[in-house]
């Protein structure tokens, strides 16, 4: 199940096997707004229930304050494993985590089948 809805926000999310999955494409800028919409369509996607959600930001190249703080706030996650590859990944991800103490409990890390196993765990996927 997909909704991307309109095409100005930067980012896709989706919703499958009960996880949603959060992607931004490398040199992408997040601003709030963005935010914002994705954080609307995950509520639509997962009718408000609290699911892990998976975030692929690698070569982000920027988010902006408002974005960080907007996706620290209270959303449907139930817990957020990031995925990144690079120091600047890095970097972002734990300022993030470190700054603005995500609702959820968020981890970083640099394999995929290492972000899937956390989230598994923490909430087992349909």
């Amino acid at each position: 199940m997909e909704d991307q809805g309109d095409a100005d926000v930067t980012g896709t999310i989706e919703l499958s096997g009960g996880l949603l999955h959060l992607k931004w494409s490398p040199g992408d800028v997040v601003t709030e707004g963005d935010a914002r919409a994705l954080m609307h369509r995950a509520r639509a996607l997962s009718g408000d229930r609290a699911l892990p959600m998976l975030v692929e930001m690698t070569g982000l190249e920027w988010i902006d304050q408002g974005a960080l703080k907007a996706f620290a706030g209270t959303w449907p996650v139930k817990c957020a494993a990031v995925v990144g590859t690079s120091p600047v990944d890095q970097t972002l991800a734990d300022f993030y985590m470190g700054r603005h103490k995500p609702a959820h409990p968020t981890r970083y890390f640099t394999s995929m089948d290492e972000a899937l196993a956390w989230l598994n765990e923490d909430a087992p996927l349909v």
